[in-house]
């Protein structure tokens, strides 16, 4: 009679301790989870921005070598490198002048810096900036992770 009350109780125990423990594993599985794919989202961004860059650099419409691409080209050219990376994916684009000196480029967003343009010997920046919802959003109190790449090149053509 003794044994049969004691294994009842270690039954209980094991539900005691499942439930104790199994909130625990799935925060650190859900967590793991979304911090893989805000990583990922963060490559895939890196690589759009890049992508947008380059296409503009050898896109930059010198006579006779490549046709002239406009900035919503550029944008749509580098926002086609965002798949699957999260929602609400924004591009920008902006041109600015070789900064020797500081080595820093001097436009931000959409907004080229005064005097520069789309011309050879000029920088291209690209942004590209994306909202990667997560599961544990709901849990935390927040609902995504905004992921942004950069990438500035030189105009060669």
């Amino acid at each position: 009679m003794l044994q049969r009350w004691l294994r009842g109780r270690r039954e209980g125990q094991a539900l005691v301790e499942v439930a104790l423990v199994a909130p625990l594993f799935f925060l650190m599985l859900f967590g793991a989870i979304d911090l893989g794919r805000v990583i990922w989202a963060n490559d895939v961004v890196a690589n759009a921005a890049r992508e947008g860059a380059r296409y503009a650099s050898v896109h930059a419409g010198t006579p006779g070598l490549t046709s002239p691409v406009d900035r919503q080209a550029i944008k749509a050219h580098a926002l086609a490198f965002v798949t699957g990376a999260g929602g609400g994916a924004t591009a920008t684009v902006c041109f600015s002048s070789v900064q020797i000196a500081s080595g820093q480029h001097g436009c931000s967003g959409d907004v080229n810096e005064p005097n520069a343009g789309y011309a050879k010997g000029n920088l291209v920046t690209v942004e590209v900036r994306v909202d990667v919802p997560v599961i544990m959003g709901a849990v935390f109190g927040f609902g995504a992770f905004t992921v942004t790449g950069e990438s500035t090149v030189l105009v060669n053509n």
